[in-house]
């Protein structure tokens, strides 16, 4: 008897018990600010690359929410062309950052979320380590993509892609979406504090279209890569 009165207080008592614990939960957290600068180098810097400003596009301002901050520019090798092979072209690479606003759920997401509302198929993602100067390997996320050029005609021209990307918080540095959306949870239910996270990517097309080599490009923006990240992000903040 006494264990099935037991039984039949027990639920009531774990609801009563989540609900207890909702209020315990912090309603607003402190909120932290990205730990990278939106302040993308334009002109001839970072060494060996002409940077020049782009803006954002209307369809990436209605998407997310209004108080989301965007850098973007665009950045072409300006180091000699190899005399061995001069037939290659250097290589373009797109560079956005993007911050979070206060609307944290609203404001960013993943790049492949994204890329396929501007065409981009064929979407493979892989973890890779990329060296930046003075502060070792960091992971980030590589995608590869194709894009066709020319919808519409019969026979299409498609253009090959290279995307890398990194989230940026106040604090930590993930590669993964999936680990960013735990951080936040544990930092506000644990800490009562909210970050505002940034992705940083850089996408950079290749192949026999542009005259870029699959592999040049990857060096190229490897390269980039390590330039920017090492002036822009505010190690001293990050935990990783």
């Amino acid at each position: 008897m006494k264990y099935q009165t037991l039984n039949i207080l027990l639920l009531p008592f774990l609801l009563a018990a989540m609900l207890a614990g909702i209020y315990l939960m912090p309603r607003k957290g402190e909120v932290f600010d990205s730990s990278i600068s939106m302040e993308l180098p334009t002109g001839l810097n970072p060494d060996g690359w002409h940077g020049t400003r782009r803006q954002e596009s209307e369809e990436e301002r209605s998407i997310l929410a209004a108080d989301t901050e965007f850098s973007k520019a665009d950045y072409l090798q300006q180091l000699p062309i190899s005399v061995a092979a001069p037939e290659k072209a250097p290589a373009l690479c797109r560079v956005s950052i993007v911050k979070s606003g206060h609307d944290l759920n609203n404001s960013i997401h993943r790049p492949e979320r994204c890329l396929p509302a501007q065409g981009h198929f064929n979407l493979t993602g892989s973890t890779v380590q990329v060296p930046v100067e003075g502060r070792g390997m960091i992971a980030m996320t590589k995608l590869k993509s194709q894009q066709n050029m020319t919808p519409g005609q019969a026979k299409p021209t498609i253009l090959d892609s290279m995307h890398y990307y990194v989230f940026i918080g106040h604090g930590h540095m993930t590669e993964d979406h999936l680990k960013r959306t735990m951080t936040d949870m544990k930092d506000r239910v644990l800490y009562g504090m909210d970050q505002r996270w940034s992705y940083f990517q850089v996408s950079t097309a290749y192949g026999d279209l542009v005259n870029l080599p699959e592999e040049d490009a990857r060096k190229q923006t490897e390269r980039l890569i390590s330039q920017l990240l090492s002036k822009l992000v505010q190690w001293d903040e990050l935990g990783r």
